[in-house]
């Protein structure tokens, strides 16, 4: 059952540090009904337990890769039901004479009864005793560390394909093996070329080499689903909300900024696997802020005008600094219910648009649309801060007749 918090939100951590149920028995009628054939880990609710839990999804920025997540859960653990090595414990197995509260044991946080936070495995389970008060810390992990523990085995040439068919051909070797109904995998824009992989490839290294030649997002959802995305997916998509501090939208209470050379790139540079080295400069930034240079190597599209074509695209994007918003810190607390869903169901790649109001100067606001690339929690009894990592939204509106914005045939972004 989950646990009420003190400003209104349910939130339920389920941990499946039980017994195996529901297995098949000879003779049983359960086949086809509710018994597995080989059981079942049920997750049980330690909610009522937990003193606060933390929650990292992300990746730093828009030229790195996505990690795996991570949530850490401190509990109480006075009664010594989480300690590994109780033997009176609850989750204590005496049929095999071990504990469930063990490594690799699902665990998914859901606030509100279907809003997946997180979901992921044990990696850690540290016990802290002062005098007779007992915590016990764990840390969990998505699945996206199945995949960086996971390499080929012998070499592979694949055919030339689309992006998409290329991560799913590696997710569905014999040695990766990761499960089709717990990945969403779009089509894929780049063509990729036959280059060898080699035997011993990791395979989550690989998959954010496909990521970053098609320019997509490749990261695990917050109920568990593997996604990779196209690059059009966030150009084409619409903010899903809006958020302000001017009463116009979800209300934040903290907005960091970024404005300097950290993206100001105006020389790039790619190159295939196999390809030569295609370059394209902007002279005018070059001249006012000196050569800075962006080289994306091996990549592994199918040939050097593809290459080209991504380091032109870059290099509009960034050969001028950008004066840009970075991270929205939302107290989830302090929203109405409604707001609260809206926030707590917000993914990697979604499109919010912010607006930061000022009371001095000119402008008097500044307003622009962002995807997000990371989403933090912060979950005590009393408070649940939300923090989202953003990079600007490169969006292409479809144009629209007699639209003030989008009904100009000159209009800036518009589809013509």
């Amino acid at each position: 059952m989950a646990t009420t918090l003190v400003f209104g939100e349910q939130i339920a951590v389920f941990a499946a540090l039980g017994f195996i149920v529901r297995e098949f028995t000879l003779d049983s009628s359960q086949l086809n009904g509710e018994d597995v054939l080989d059981g079942t880990l049920e997750g049980i609710d330690i909610s009522p337990y937990v003193q606060s839990l933390s929650i990292s999804r992300g990746r730093s920025d828009q030229f790195s890769s996505f990690r795996a997540g991570t949530c850490t859960i401190v509990l109480n653990n006075n009664d010594r039901r989480f300690d590994p090595i109780n033997d009176t414990s609850p989750y204590w197995d005496s049929s095999t004479n071990k504990s469930g509260v063990t490594p690799r044991r699902r665990v998914q946080i859901i606030s509100g009864g279907s809003t997946a936070l997180f979901t992921g495995r044990i990696a850690d389970i540290d016990v802290e005793y002062n005098y007779q008060l007992s915590t016990v810390t764990i840390t969990a992990v998505d699945d996206f560390t199945l995949l960086a523990n996971a390499f080929t085995g012998a070499a592979i040439t694949p055919t030339s394909q689309l992006s998409g068919a290329r991560v799913s051909a590696i997710l569905d070797l014999t040695e990766v093996a990761f499960p089709a109904t717990t990945r969403s995998i779009d089509t894929g824009v780049s063509t990729l070329g036959n280059y060898q992989i080699d035997e011993n490839t990791n395979a989550a290294t690989y998959l954010q080499r496909v990521a970053e030649s098609e320019q997509g997002l490749f990261f695990m959802k917050a109920d568990g689903t593997l996604r990779f995305t196209d690059r059009v997916s966030s150009v084409f998509a619409s903010p899903v909300t809006t958020f302000s501090d001017n009463g116009t939208g979800i209300a934040y209470q903290g907005l960091a900024t970024i404005y300097g050379n950290e993206f100001l790139y105006n020389r790039v540079q790619t190159q295939t696997e196999t390809g030569a080295v295609q370059a394209v400069d902007d002279a005018a930034s070059q001249t006012e802020y000196g050569v800075s240079t962006l080289a994306l190597t091996d990549l592994l599209l199918a040939d050097n005008t593809s290459a080209l074509t991504l380091a032109t695209k870059l290099l509009e994007l960034y050969k001028e600094p950008a004066y840009r918003f970075d991270d929205l810190v939302i107290a989830v607390s302090a929203l109405s219910s409604p707001n609260r869903a809206t926030v707590l169901a917000l993914e990697m790649g979604d499109v919010v648009t912010v607006t930061r109001t000022f009371t001095t100067g000119s402008p008097a606001s500044v307003s622009d649309d962002y995807a997000i690339e990371r989403i933090t929690h912060s979950i005590t009894p009393d408070r649940h801060t939300v923090t989202l990592g953003m990079y600007v939204a490169d969006l292409v509106f479809s144009f629209v007749l007699d639209d003030v914005t989008f009904g100009r045939l000159d209009a800036a972004n518009a589809l013509v």
